[in-house]
């Protein structure tokens, strides 16, 4: 292209184009296109924007060595015309200069001489601009652990841990990340536990933050035996990251996985990085990912198969041969660089790591084990067999389902026809094997008569014409033991049709026939038919006092489940869970986890999650041993309960997740459960996109006659999309929602659909917003409880108060202000009469009224119910203050409000 092929204008435009693409390559080599152009053109300015954004674009690609020759230009160009940068590209390059030191650290093709070189122009450049040299420190601490001087890593960081930050700084947040990285280096993970956990508690708008602190405080938190606290920092950082093909942060967050037992997790992430197995990176950064996959890699099946980008199918033996080899040659390459040994033994040092205790993560996954001494059961089959069913007539469920097991079905066919179709029938009556009536119909042929209609006895509650076959198999009965078994089924069923009077007579007959093996379960059955009559006292007593005494494990394990359930449905909580507790533990597995279902569903009916996580998490663990992945995904929403009241967002969208993704067909209302909860946790870590996507699924599974429900989806639906400024599809949402309110009857709520519509529209939208305010007002008379009119009365109010102040109207805007006020001050909510009083005074210096801005800002303070609104008074009255050419900082109040947020 020749000059004549494009203007000052086309140079300008291409830079701007490629400005506001996405970060990427294409991006970086767009800005390279604009650079010449501007060149070609003799363009400085123009020249000058393209490379302070060149420099910014390698940042965000973390390729620091494409820096080099955007940094070098503007250094030149610098010396040549200051006048060519404006504030924003100066300060730009001032602040890229830190990021040259750790762009030629992390090269070994850059020589040491090299990198002391720009770190003593840095330090001259800041010395020379009046900048703190607080990030010079910090290279030069990053120098020493780099070639293995921890006493100069020990000198540098604490002269810049001693020096004050200053503009060319890098943020609070990052400032503690470097520390936590380099007190760990040095062996003090407490004090690196402590210094960043307590960093974690301040507000960040950088990128990099908290993902960067949290991956920091991963190895002092294991090195201090703090899991739960390692748990959450991988959890939390992981799901900031997982979507960035860039960062190297996400290395760690392997290695993590790998070294506290979580392999399959991060086996996951792994397949998630693959492309950096030949993706362009810093050495350094090629070198992190190399070691950690290695890590894991080690721990992983050595046939388990890899598709790596632009490579193809590797094992995982030979791709650990393939990345074990590039880390230790690298390693090699900046020893050689360094004159030292230090990479090389600590690339050494990272394959040989043993792991750590195995950590917890939030979704459990470790198996649980049978227990050791669980008796090996051998012998002849046909032996085993005939004990088995002894065993299951007895009650004894437990050994019997050890007898069950040792016989494989492909092992029938040396069996009896007899044996063979009880072993058949009990594999499908306990789970082991899907029911297949045709094949049942078909092995009870194989059996004596009675034998028969005692298992139809047995199948026919919750079958279609269930009764019928009970009382067939009552007239039909060779035994009193077949007679008992038809009678209880009998009993069950009749009080289902509520024919109780019947009931009694079949658990009479049950009674009088006296089978031994059947005692137990009589008693119990006798106290759930009180129950079925609403009997509640009366059936309590009853399996209280049947398990008072030795009953066979089935009855038991059947008294556990009506004892749980009838303490569940009368609220008594303490009772209730310890009785859930008592249940799951007596009994082995897998017995033991059908127990469990049972004890979640009286978990969540009583609300008790947030107080029984970790019984959650044990029944998560062991269902997927031992149950169905459709009750994993039923636990695994009932364990996300407990995070969300315990406020653990990340780690109840990381269940929720995997619920999702065990749910089984037929599961659609916990489909609905599920996609609903994770929407409402995904807008509360302000994932909005993924938000909205599962609301809208969730609205698509509602039944349309769930009126309540749609009306409280559409008001969360609508909260998200005004976040994401859909501002058109928000108003219809929230509408929406209003109309369902109030169709459902419930004013209140209609009303609070459209003030959230009128709080949450655009500044300039006043005509919509008075029309929501006006229609919620028009609901004001349908409402009966005084207070509620008040509270919404208020909130009308307040808004309509803004709505003149945008409008420029101070007086009727303080005005209304004042009437918010009073109605709040009648409801007794002093943090709302605080929020008022401020907005007030942002209306008097609007108004340009900053003394009377500072007297509403002095009298929040004095009503301040506590520290939650002392920022947001402190900004009100500094800003009053400062419009008043008044000084800030020896003003008492400025004091005393600054003191409490420290």
């Amino acid at each position: 292209m020749t000059m004549t092929d494009f203007t000052a204008e086309d140079a300008e435009s291409a830079f701007l184009e490629a400005y506001n693409m996405p970060t990427g390559m294409p991006k970086h080599e767009a800005l390279e296109r604009a650079a010449r152009m501007s060149d070609a053109l003799g363009h400085l300015p123009l020249g000058v924007s393209c490379r302070i954004a060149l420099i910014d674009s390698a940042y965000y690609l973390s390729r620091y060595d494409l820096m080099l020759a955007p940094f070098a230009w503007a250094r030149a160009a610098e010396e040549k015309d200051p006048e060519a940068f404006n504030d924003y590209e100066i300060h730009s390059l001032n602040w890229s200069h830190k990021w040259i030191a750790t762009g030629l650290r992390r090269d070994p093709r850059f020589s040491l001489e090299q990198l002391e070189a720009v770190i003593g122009q840095l330090a001259d450049r800041y010395g020379r601009l009046g900048f703190s040299v607080q990030p010079v420190h910090g290279a030069r601490a990053e120098l020493a652990y780099h070639v293995g001087d921890l006493t100069g890593l020990a000198e540098h960081l604490g002269k810049y841990l001693a020096t004050e930050s200053g503009p060319m700084a890098d943020c609070d947040a990052c400032v503690v990340e470097e520390q936590v990285w380099m007190l760990a280096r040095l062996g003090r993970h407490q004090e690196a536990a402590a210094h960043g956990w307590e960093g974690l508690s301040g507000n960040t708008n950088c990128s990099t933050q908290p993902q960067g602190i949290l991956t920091a405080l991963l190895w002092p938190l294991l090195e201090i035996g703090d899991a739960e606290r390692a748990a959450h920092a991988h959890t939390t950082a992981y799901r900031l990251i997982k979507d960035d093909e860039i960062t190297s942060y996400v290395h760690e967050h392997i290695r993590f996985c790998a070294l506290t037992g979580n392999i399959a997790r991060g086996e996951d992430i792994l397949r998630r990085s693959l492309h950096k197995v030949t993706a362009a990176q810093l050495p350094a950064d090629e070198m992190s990912f190399a070691e950690c996959a290695s890590v894991l890699l080690q721990r992983i099946a050595a046939d388990t198969v890899f598709e790596v980008p632009s490579v193809g199918t590797l094992t995982a033996a030979a791709l650990l041969d393939r990345l074990s080899a590039r880390a230790v040659e690298l390693a090699k390459a900046f020893d050689a660089r360094n004159g030292t040994t230090a990479w090389l033994d600590r690339v050494t040092k990272a394959l040989e790591q043993a792991a750590y205790p195995h950590v917890e993560l939030a979704v459990p996954s470790a198996p649980v084990a049978v227990p050791a001494d669980e008796p090996v059961v051998s012998g002849d089959p046909v032996e085993i067999a005939e004990t088995m069913v002894t065993l299951y007539e007895q009650g004894d469920f437990v050994r019997a389902r050890r007898m069950l097991d040792s016989l494989p079905a492909d092992m029938d066919s040396l069996l009896p026809p007899d044996l063979a179709a009880h072993a058949g029938i009990r594999r499908m009556t306990t789970g082991l094997v899907p029911f297949d009536p045709a094949v049942f119909e078909e092995l009870l042929t194989q059996l004596p008569h009675d034998y028969a209609l005692r298992y139809q006895a047995r199948m026919a509650i919750g079958l279609e014409g269930g009764l019928e076959l009970a009382e067939r198999c009552l007239a039909e009965a060779e035994s009193d033991f077949t007679r008992s078994v038809a009678a209880l089924t009998l009993a069950e069923l009749l009080d289902d049709a509520h024919a109780h009077e019947r009931a009694s007579e079949m658990l009479a007959l049950a009674s009088s026939l006296d089978v031994p093996e059947l005692r137990g379960r009589v008693l119990v059955e006798a106290a759930e038919h009180r129950a079925r009559q609403q009997d509640l006292e009366g059936a309590y007593a009853g399996v209280v006092a049947a398990m008072a005494g030795e009953l066979p494990p089935s009855a038991r394990f059947e008294g556990f489940r009506l004892r749980l359930r009838l303490e569940t449905v009368q609220g008594r909580v303490a009772e209730a869970m310890a009785t859930a507790r008592e249940f799951v533990s007596a009994f082995p597995l897998p017995e033991a986890a059908e127990a469990r279902w049972y004890q979640v569903a009286a978990i969540q009916e009583l609300d008790q999650e947030a107080a029984c996580l970790s019984d959650l998490r044990e029944a998560v663990a062991i269902s997927r041993v031992h149950l169905s992945p459709g009750h994993t995904a039923h636990f695994c929403f009932a364990l996300s309960g407990g995070y969300v009241q315990t406020d653990r967002f990340v780690e109840a969208a990381e269940v929720l997740e995997e619920s999702l993704r065990l749910l089984q067909d037929g599961q659609e209302d916990l489909r609905l459960q599920v996609v609903f909860r994770l929407g409402q946790v995904c807008r509360k870590l302000g994932e909005l996109p993924a938000a909205e996507r599962y609301l809208r699924e969730a609205s698509e599974l509602l039944p349309p006659e769930e009126v309540a429900r749609r009306a409280f989806l559409l008001d969360a639906l609508a909260s998200v999309q005004g976040r994401m400024n859909k501002h058109d599809e928000a108003t219809a949402s929230w509408r929406a929602a209003a109309a369902l309110w109030q169709q459902e009857g419930n004013v209140s709520e209609a009303i609070g659909s459209l003030v959230e519509l009128a709080s949450n529209l655009p500044d300039d939208d006043i005509v919509e917003t008075r029309a929501a305010v006006d229609e919620a007002e028009a609901l004001l008379p349908a409402l009966d409880d005084p207070t509620e009119v008040t509270r919404r009365q208020a909130e009308i109010v307040a808004i309509r108060a803004w709505v003149h102040g945008q409008a420029g109207e101070f007086a009727l805007a303080m005005k209304h202000y004042r009437d918010a006020e009073a109605l709040v001050v009648s409801l007794g909510d002093e943090g709302w009469r605080v929020f008022v009083v401020l907005r007030a005074a942002h209306v008097l210096l609007n108004a340009d009224d900053p003394e009377g801005a500072e007297a509403e800002a002095r009298r929040a303070a004095s009503l301040l119910p506590d520290d939650s609104q002392v920022g947001n008074v402190l900004s009100v009255l500094s800003e009053a203050l400062q419009r008043q050419k008044k000084a800030s900082g020896t003003d008492p109040l400025v004091r005393e409000l600054t003191a409490r947020l420290g």
